[in-house]
């Protein structure tokens, strides 16, 4: 055997102690000091809620926009020079007011020479109606002057409804905004003369979830808020949309309020809390208690000195807690405290 292969051999078998080294002095003593896998863990210090039944104010909320209860924009019905503006920007305006009066000079021309033309027929049907009575004319030439008579009654009819057409009258009582004519003008009807609007009372149109749509009911009570105004205000519903919006799944609700105060002015932005019904019976619990899962939500309950996962449904969301309509009764240990490493059957020590 050359010397080169002893070598390697030497030191091979050297290699092959070393490793066999620690096996062969280790000792049952040692054994005790290393730790088992899975073995039991420390308790978990928790904080926990006791479910009791509560008075559940069901409220929603929404956004809405103020109306006036009644608003136009007002408009001739005809075209002219305006000769007259009878109303001062800003002012109560009341029903059938006079508010601007077109030129109607050529059609009182026209009104004078039909009453002429009337008067005239007038006789002629006065005196072939003797005329007839003694056989001096026949039945038709009787008939042809009762129906010239007919005929000018209606042009006068038409002339005076043209002339109504010149005068813009309030249509209810209100308060008018600015204008946008002066006399002189000549206007038709497509120009806007001035929005007319009764502010005493005003109606709030706003939006709810398709799923609050059973209980709108009229009559329900809201309450809303407006920019620049510290107080709350109260309305009742009136009118329910007959119809869900398929675009966004919201139905649209009006309530009115009273507003002698003039308080409130049309097309403010509103904050609307709709109260539904009352739940005196409501579970609620703490929003933290709450884990969401993939299809829900789930809580952990305190049983014994661990805890188990309990999947729940929720319903009502107030600002710090929520209601579970199903998945945990009256009594139950809800963790609060320490929810994020909790896992089910965890051991717990409770901390008060």
């Amino acid at each position: 055997m050359s010397k080169k292969r002893m070598i390697w051999i030497s030191v091979i078998i050297a290699v092959l102690v070393l490793l066999a080294l620690p096996k062969l002095f280790q000792t049952n003593d040692v054994k005790p000091m290393m730790g088992k896998p899975g073995g039991p863990q420390p308790a978990m210090k928790v904080g926990v809620y006791v479910v009791k039944k509560q008075d559940l104010k069901n409220i929603i909320q929404s956004v809405g926009n103020i109306m006036a209860e009644e608003e136009v924009e007002l408009r001739c019905e005809t075209q002219g020079r305006v000769v007259k503006i009878n109303f001062n920007e800003g002012d109560e305006i009341k029903k059938s007011q006079l508010l601007i009066k077109i030129n109607d000079a050529d059609l009182q021309a026209q009104l004078n020479k039909a009453v002429a033309t009337k008067k005239l027929k007038e006789e002629t049907e006065h005196r072939n109606k003797i005329l007839l009575a003694k056989g001096g004319i026949s039945q038709e030439t009787y008939d042809i002057s009762t129906t010239d008579l007919s005929s000018a009654t209606a042009d006068i009819d038409l002339i005076k409804e043209q002339i109504r057409k010149t005068e813009l009258v309030a249509p209810f009582d209100g308060l008018i905004g600015l204008r946008s004519i002066s006399e002189g003008s000549y206007v038709n009807n497509s120009n806007i003369i001035a929005r007319l609007q009764n502010v005493k009372h005003i109606k709030i149109e706003f939006a709810v979830p398709e799923k609050y749509a059973p209980l709108i009911k009229k009559g329900n009570e809201i309450i809303f808020k407006v920019e620049g105004q510290h107080q709350d205000f109260t309305a009742k519903i009136y009118a329910i949309e007959s119809r869900i919006d398929p675009v966004n799944r919201n139905i649209l609700v009006r309530a009115i309020c009273d507003n002698s105060e003039r308080k409130l002015l049309p097309g403010a932005f509103a904050k609307v809390n709709v109260t539904l019904q009352n739940n005196p019976d409501a579970l609620m619990i703490p929003t933290q208690s709450i884990v969401p899962i993939l299809k829900g939500q789930k809580v952990f309950i305190v049983k014994g000195d661990s805890v188990v996962e309990q999947k729940i449904e929720i319903g009502t969301r107030t600002d710090l807690n929520v209601e579970v309509t199903k998945g945990i009764k009256e009594g139950d240990s809800i963790v609060v405290q320490g929810v994020i490493q909790m896992r089910n059957g965890a051991k717990i020590k409770v901390v008060k």
